[in-house]
């Protein structure tokens, strides 16, 4: 069933995912013919990790790159955590391009997470985030088609998540954090993927020209942000039974402010003091209620988990294919 209703939505959008990829790509050929642009070098790996050269199509194919690598780091995690095995991506939507010459690489350690009867309201709140950034995902190949890097090998396994959370201080040093042990886990794991990407995605929107890509991932960016909030909304939830759900929330955000080198990038959700009393931030916002942001570089700071200017590492042990792949050297 579930696989039928998944092709069912993705005929239902197929139609305006089509016209948006013919129009954007017919708008990126004009724009790169007028402006006399020859492209931006590109550096990729297959499966064997040998470097490809590529062209992309306009100044617009990086940042939409780079979007897609996100979108490959977040769906995988909630289909499967979601759906089980069948909510893997599978080789037609990871390969690089059209054709099936340039194969992606599949995710591995990730499990299904059982969600009780009491917590029937987060998993709906959880299956449609993973169905949302599924249909994210397809939208982005639409507008790349050609130019779409092929997945990395992604690794999800509890001893990744549990570097990261023992860097953060969110465990003790030798204590191992297994996000698919509980629903509580599950959501924390979620929240620091989707986080990072969501923050990245709105620094992504000033480098776009093109006239069809821009809004498209304007609103793609608007929905990864409110993906952020509700997580958050649902780990506030958990904590009214479990404190130590905030701490950990608190810890993260404090670990990627510090190993992406930014001032604030980041909030943690315990009870801040305002003109109005104590308040707890859902939203990621600065004073000026902006979505708080982090260049690429610094996303993959957190993503690669170092402060230093690296190519791989973290979630990503053989890097990202596109034209941006690098962390930057930050002041952590």
């Amino acid at each position: 069933m579930r696989r039928q209703a998944a092709a069912g939505r993705d005929r239902r959008g197929t139609d305006r995912r089509g016209v948006l990829a013919v129009l954007a790509r017919g708008t990126l050929a004009i724009g790169v013919a007028g402006a006399g642009v020859t492209g931006v070098g590109v550096t990729g790996r297959g499966m064997t990790g040998a470097a490809r050269a590529e062209t992309p199509s306009s100044v617009d194919t990086a940042p939409l790159q780079f979007a897609l690598n996100l979108h490959y780091l977040t769906t995988n995690f909630l289909q499967v955590v979601a759906y089980g095995a069948d909510g893997l991506l599978g080789g037609d939507l990871i390969r690089g391009g059209e054709i099936a010459d340039r194969p992606g690489v599949p995710a591995q350690g990730l499990l299904r997470v059982t969600f009780p009867a009491a917590d029937r309201a987060f998993q709906a709140r959880f299956n449609e985030m993973a169905d949302e950034h599924r249909a994210r995902l397809l939208l982005l190949r639409g507008f790349l088609r050609g130019d779409a890097p092929a997945q990395t090998l992604i690794d999800y396994s509890p001893e990744t998540f549990s570097t990261m959370f023992r860097a953060a201080g969110a465990i003790a040093p030798t204590a191992r954090f297994n996000p698919y042990a509980s629903v509580s886990s599950a959501l924390l794991a979620a929240e620091t993927l989707v986080t990072v990407a969501a923050s990245a995605q709105a620094a992504l929107l000033p480098l776009l020209r093109d006239p069809i890509a821009l809004p498209a991932l304007a609103s793609l960016a608007a929905g990864a942000a409110n993906n952020a909030t509700v997580l958050r909304a649902m780990l506030l939830e958990r904590a009214a039974t479990d404190p130590t759900v905030t701490a950990t929330v608190d810890r993260l955000a404090a670990w990627r402010d510090r190993i992406d080198g930014t001032a604030p990038s980041d909030r943690g959700l315990s009870t801040e003091s305002s003109a109005a009393g104590g308040v707890t931030r859902l939203t990621r916002c600065d004073g000026d209620g902006l979505y708080l942001t982090r260049t690429p570089q610094q996303a993959l700071n957190v993503l690669f988990m170092t402060s230093a200017a690296a190519r791989q590492g973290g979630f990503f042990p053989t890097g990202i294919n596109g034209a941006i792949g690098a962390s930057a050297a930050s002041q952590a």
